[in-house]
């Protein structure tokens, strides 16, 4: 036995014994003799105190997982199993243990496996059993620890060498900077173009086409199948041409997804995905978002399933991660919509207040220049109809003072009672201070002297006031 080291050795120096000789850690002596521990961690000690303290140490039953990496007959019914490393490792100096099986036991495993059992079919198989172990004195080598085997309790199907193949494909990959695993996995936005590689008569592809058809039918997705064969001979070449296939289907149409299927069956059927070429083949910057769904729930996970973005344990599972990523296309679609629409609709209101708005300010704008222009125009009618009255009672007042110009001023006396106001007041109709050519309509705005033209419906009469002795005329 290589590297083994006792847990609390260095730490916990044999006790001492009255005697001198030492005793087990943790166990009284049944003599009634004291336990006392050693002076000093540098404390002397018999050899034989020692080896009797270890053989205490060691001595118990203990339930292990390990591998059998070789067997070899001891005897009659007895044999000798190298146990290893559960877990497949490439390191170059694992820890191995020799454990014996004797002829009770092996009969008490063959009353539970069958009469047929033989110990070489453990050979490169995860085993769970219970061990018994101890302290032995080997003739001409020294003390060494001796483990027997009690009982198997479980028993592996995978073989080793899938494991160490798997392991070594994989340290590989990592070694040349592959990039492949769940970090890989790029959430698309659109799902649409899916590359199907599957065999073209397994149950798998009925599986994955019950799935996902009616999206394909429905046109939200399109599926590129890719036959493939995932056993036999020619496994390997025809799954390495299959991804070669659906790269150059990636390039032409940008795939979102690769989706990659077989159903189950025996653990010697899935070796051609432990393969290097199938692994590189399906790494990262070859295939796009690769989900795989290989075998059943209790197949071992291959190379493959190591490389691949998203790996399920059936096809029918990985058909369904299909689907649901292509649900969530259309969730994010209807959202996106929505707030199209949303935004559309807002914009619109936006445009149409911003438009109501300039047309009141143009409304508003026209209706004052309106106004404006209205103003204008009267206050140019009111400027003509000022001049044509002034020139016609200019007109009318050079033509009275070319005809009479030596003739007496026209009095006007005040009417009398029983003259009706009403002729008069449509017979005058304007009463214009001629110095002015302002309108006077109150008998108080009248002063002596001053110059008038009554306008009738007829003509104008030019007139001056006159101030009497009872009325101003």
């Amino acid at each position: 036995m290589r590297h083994h080291r006792f847990p609390n050795w260095r730490g916990t120096p044999p006790l001492q014994l009255q005697s001198g000789r030492a005793a087990p850690l943790g166990v009284t002596h049944n003599r009634g003799s004291a336990l006392e521990p050693a002076p000093t961690a540098d404390a002397v000690h018999e050899l034989r105190d020692l080896i009797g303290w270890l053989r205490q140490r060691l001595r118990g039953e203990h339930t292990v997982r390990a591998c059998v990496l070789t067997m070899e007959t001891a005897g009659p019914d007895s044999y000798l199993l190298l146990l290893g490393e559960a877990q497949a490792s490439l390191s170059h100096d694992p820890p191995r243990m020799k454990v014996r099986l004797d002829g009770p036991e092996l009969a008490r495993i063959r009353a539970e496996y069958g009469a047929d059992f033989d110990p070489a079919d453990l050979i490169n198989r995860t085993i769970a059993v219970q061990l018994r172990t101890g302290l032995r004195q080997r003739f001409g080598r020294g003390a060494g620890v001796q483990a027997k085997l009690m009982a198997l309790l479980s028993l592996g199907q995978i073989p080793l060498e899938a494991e160490l193949e798997r392991e070594c494909t994989l340290q590989r990959l990592r070694l040349e900077g592959a990039r492949f695993g769940p970090d890989s996995w790029v959430e698309p936005e659109d799902l649409h173009q899916v590359a199907l590689v599957v065999s073209e008569h397994g149950e798998a592809r009925r599986d994955v086409e019950h799935v996902l058809q009616p999206l394909e039918g429905a046109g939200l997705l399109r599926l590129h199948r890719v036959w493939a064969n995932f056993e036999g001979a020619g496994a390997e070449r025809t799954l390495v041409e299959a991804f070669t296939r659906v790269a150059s289907l990636h390039a032409e149409y940008g795939l979102s997804a690769t989706l990659v299927c077989r159903g189950g069956g025996p653990i010697e059927a899935f070796r051609p995905l432990n393969s290097y070429a199938v692994a590189r083949a399906a790494t990262a910057d070859r295939l796009p978002n690769l989900i795989v769904g290989l075998g059943h729930a209790g197949t071992p996970r291959t190379a493959l399933d190591a490389v691949a973005a998203r790996s399920e344990p059936t096809p029918t599972a990985a058909a369904m991660l299909v689907r649901h990523l292509v649900e969530r296309t259309g969730v994010r679609a209807e959202r996106a919509l929505a707030a199209f629409e949303a935004a559309i609709e807002e914009d619109l209101g936006a445009a149409g207040r911003i438009a109501l708005a300039r047309a009141t300010t143009a409304f508003d704008a026209a209706l004052q220049d309106l106004v404006t222009a209205a103003e204008a125009r009267l206050q140019q009618l009111d400027r003509a109809v000022e001049q044509s009255l002034l020139s016609k009672l200019s007109a009318a007042a050079d033509g009275i003072a070319r005809k009479e110009p030596d003739a007496d001023p026209v009095e006007v006396g005040p009417p009398g009672d029983t003259e009706d106001d009403a002729l008069l007041s449509e017979a005058l109709l304007l009463v214009i201070a001629t110095d002015t050519g302002c309108l006077v309509t109150r008998a108080q705005d009248l002063s002596a002297g001053l110059p008038l033209l009554l306008q009738f419906p007829d003509g104008a009469v030019p007139v001056r006031v006159e101030l009497s002795s009872s009325t101003t005329h």
